[in-house]
């Protein structure tokens, strides 16, 4: 099942992960559906949650009582929005390197960044003596970075509404408990927005868009 937004129409995991760029890679999508709003933004909205491995920054745990090391993982909280002027639309656009057009970004299947490498950029902020990582940008791999020597340390994974429960079981609890609290009715959707012509397609490709 394809897993696309409409285009008429955001959080972090805590992660010390150093302010800065950081060559990642997506292993995780996750829809939430219809979430509560905040008090500076009170309005119920749909949600997906992206999450990125960084393979330069490690973490060590014990597992099976044996000492190991995976990479650390860092992610975002997005409005599930293609609205040319949504978070989520910006950054796919800045990843891929190319503009979406709306009828494009209103069937893109986000499926599509799984197991796709990027360049995040991380900024830190303090809240409450706690330190936590967010998502300030998405952009492509440098140049000379074959994007095939940057792959997932962990099994990819993508949940939506009609995903089985295996599925869901493999996620963390924390997500688990987001998924079980969501709104079931549908917001009323925001008008359409005329797109903004943020990125130019001079001199990229079609074999340079990863998406």
């Amino acid at each position: 099942m394809a897993l696309t937004y409409p285009t008429n129409s955001s959080g972090f995991e805590r992660q010390a992960v150093p302010s800065g760029s950081h060559i990642a890679v997506c292993d995780m999508v996750v829809d939430l559906g219809i979430q509560e709003g905040s008090e500076l933004y009170p309005k119920a909205r749909r949600k997906v949650y992206i999450r990125w491995e960084l393979p330069n920054e490690r973490v060590h745990f014990e597992k099976d009582g044996r000492r190991q090391d995976g990479p650390t993982v860092v992610g975002k909280h997005y409005t599930a929005s293609m609205n040319a002027k949504s978070t989520l639309r910006h950054h796919l656009e800045s990843w891929r390197g190319r503009q979406f057009t709306d009828d494009e970004a209103g069937t893109f299947d986000i499926a599509a960044i799984l197991g796709k490498p990027c360049m995040l950029t991380v900024m830190q902020t303090v809240k409450q003596q706690k330190t936590y990582a967010d998502i300030a940008g998405v952009g492509p791999l440098p140049r000379g970075i074959a994007p095939q020597t940057i792959i997932p340390e962990m099994t990819p994974l993508i949940y939506t509404p009609e995903s089985p429960q295996q599925v869901y079981a493999q996620l963390p609890e924390w997500l688990r408990k987001m998924i079980d609290a969501q709104i079931i009715e549908e917001p009323a959707q925001e008008p359409d927005q005329p797109p903004v012509n943020a990125y130019s397609d001079t001199e990229i490709g079609d074999d340079d868009i990863p998406f």
